[in-house]
């Protein structure tokens, strides 16, 4: 396996300072502990971790289907051929070459090749890009940890490939069916494996404790077949689906059974393969990714009362965003009274101040029932066939309008497949929780006519944030359905804002006129905020021209994508 050209020591820096030069705020006026954890200078290049707090499905971008790629060609795709600029060329390789290099990886696992496996790697290298680097860059978070397990439990290191198909590294990840975790265990196996679940705890999204149950359950699959590839294939649909289509097809390795096993499993081990081809050799296809995320240094200390996780981080003084990644497991944001010895995680620089003011932290973070709400506390419920909100909100102890008011539904109807958010019992909504700090920002926004997606909105509660129908929003934004992403900014209100786009500086309106500015056979440049319809009528062109020309398949954009714009 190649060693990484670059490697940066996260707290190396950190060594350098004293416990009391952390808390120097004039030193460095511009950092305060409320931003992160990472009170000292980090290395050059660092950035702090994101809010995962969000339950996500897992491994959200992977195609599962046999389908979802017979009609990618990656040539026609991304116009290669046209491609020019170095910082935006998407090299591609032979066949030939890439079973040298996967022949060239150092591994226990079979890395065969084939048609599944190059689909991937071109899904995984060209056509999905944004992926990878976003594996990129969380990798370090978690591969030393699962290399040390791996080792310890006497199994294949790179194994830790696995973990990115399951869960794209994300601890709280969520799957339709109830699996989860960076493993993403159901609930059975889990409990079979050590990891503990109740209404407080769920140890299937403690990243030390599923690594090492992921770690045991794989070498026992392996004892089971006696070959790695099956081992794989078992993780995810079950021993018994191998031993049945052995038995159909009478044969007994992976490539020879494949037309037998489950639809999802076929592209299970070629997104495996893929994935360890794509990050060994990311340099080699232009995947830099030059702001990698870092593990956070910890130590564990034992607690037997309740405390509230956020109370716990503003005693100790670091953002309570990090001490929720460093306990993922803890479901609502608190520990119950009753509880002996139970050991939360916190940054090492903080121990010694957790270890001299002990009591009076801990007296101080004391849960008190009102203040437990950790950020926004939910988790999604994917709604199963034949459920109804009674049942939901039965079987998740909430109130039938509490979902309905959580989701801004009007009526009782669901469908399956569904997904709804259901908040923990004590905790308030975003809808409540931002209402009165909200007043003040909603007022720039109406005067503005814009609205900026937040995390977890749709087009329904923003319609009736504003006081205007659903269809007015897609009208406005040239939306034909009602997916948004956060970040973009959307036209909640005609008039004013061609009043605020009217009355911009003269500074702004050069800049807008230039990035408006029609190309002639070349490339736009996508900005924050563009449409497809904006760029088409700027260029005079059509929208379907513009998907025509670069393989686009919806009307979703995002900053810095390049456009071939056609005369």
């Amino acid at each position: 396996m190649r060693t990484p050209k670059k490697i940066t020591l996260l707290w190396v820096a950190t060594m350098l300072f004293s416990v009391s030069s952390v808390f120097a705020q004039d030193e460095n006026p511009a950092f305060t502990w409320e931003d992160s954890i990472y009170t000292v200078p980090p290395p050059e290049g660092y950035i702090y971790p994101f809010d995962t707090l969000e339950v996500v499905e897992a491994a959200p971008y992977a195609p599962w289907t046999e389908d979802a790629l017979e009609d990618f060609d990656t040539t026609s795709v991304v116009h290669l051929d046209n491609i020019l600029m170095e910082n935006d060329y998407i090299p591609h390789p032979t066949d030939d070459i890439i079973m040298d290099r996967l022949a060239c990886i150092e591994s226990d696992i079979p890395l065969t090749y084939h048609e599944r496996v190059r689909k991937f790697i071109d899904y995984f290298t060209v056509r999905n890009r944004d992926y990878t680097m976003l594996i990129l860059q969380r990798k370090n978070m978690y591969f030393p940890m699962f290399e040390r397990i791996f080792r310890e439990e006497g199994v294949p290191e790179e194994l830790k490939y696995l973990a990115i198909i399951e869960s794209a590294l994300k601890p709280t990840a969520l799957s339709r069916v109830g699996a989860r975790g960076l493993w993403q265990f159901m609930p059975r196996t889990g409990l079979n494996y050590g990891l503990k679940q109740n209404s407080h705890f769920d140890e299937r999204m403690n990243p030390e404790k599923a690594t090492r149950a992921a770690a045991k359950y794989l070498r026992f699959l392996y004892n089971y077949f006696h070959d790695w590839e099956l081992a794989l294939a078992a993780y995810n649909c079950g021993p018994g689906n191998i031993r049945k289509a052995q038995r159909r097809s009478e044969k007994f390795h992976f490539w020879d059974i494949y037309h037998k096993l489950p639809r999802e499993t076929r592209s299970y081990l070629p997104q495996f393969v893929a994935m360890m081809y794509a990050l060994n050799y990311a340099d080699e296809h232009n995947l830099i990714q030059e702001q990698p995320f870092y593990e956070i240094p910890t130590e564990e200390v034992l607690v037997s009362q309740s405390v509230d996780l956020k109370k716990l981080a503003e005693q100790l003084m670091v953002c309570d965003d990090d001490l929720k990644e460093l306990n993922p497991q803890v479901r609502w944001g608190y520990i119950p009274d009753g509880i002996k010895n139970y050991p939360i995680k916190i940054p090492a620089l903080r121990k010694e101040m957790f270890d001299s003011n002990r009591d009076s932290i801990l007296a101080k973070s004391k849960y008190d029932g009102k203040s437990g709400s950790y950020l926004d506390g939910f988790y999604y419920h994917y709604v199963r066939r034949g459920e109804s909100l009674g049942l939901i909100a039965q079987r998740n102890r909430v109130r039938v309008w509490e979902i309905k008011a959580w989701n801004n539904l009007r009526g009782n109807t669901i469908y399956a497949g569904q997904k709804l958010k259901i908040y923990g019992r004590g905790h308030v909504s975003p809808q409540q929780k931002t209402a009165s700090r909200s007043s003040s920002s909603n007022a720039k926004v109406n005067a503005s006519g814009y609205h900026t997606i937040r995390s977890g909105e749709n087009l329904g509660a923003i319609a009736k944030r504003y006081g205007v129908s659903i269809t007015q929003l897609r009208s406005w934004n040239n939306l034909r359905g009602n997916t948004i992403y956060a970040g973009k900014k959307l036209i909640v209100a005609v008039d004013k804002a061609k009043k605020s786009n009217s009355s911009v500086s003269s500074s702004s309106v050069k800049k807008s006129t230039a990035s408006s500015k029609p190309v002639s056979n070349g490339y736009y440049t996508v900005k924050s905020g563009d449409t497809l319809w904006e760029i088409a009528k700027n260029n005079g062109v059509s929208v379907n021209d513009i998907k025509k020309w670069n393989g686009l398949k919806s009307n979703s954009l995002r900053p810095g994508q390049k456009l071939l714009i056609k005369s």
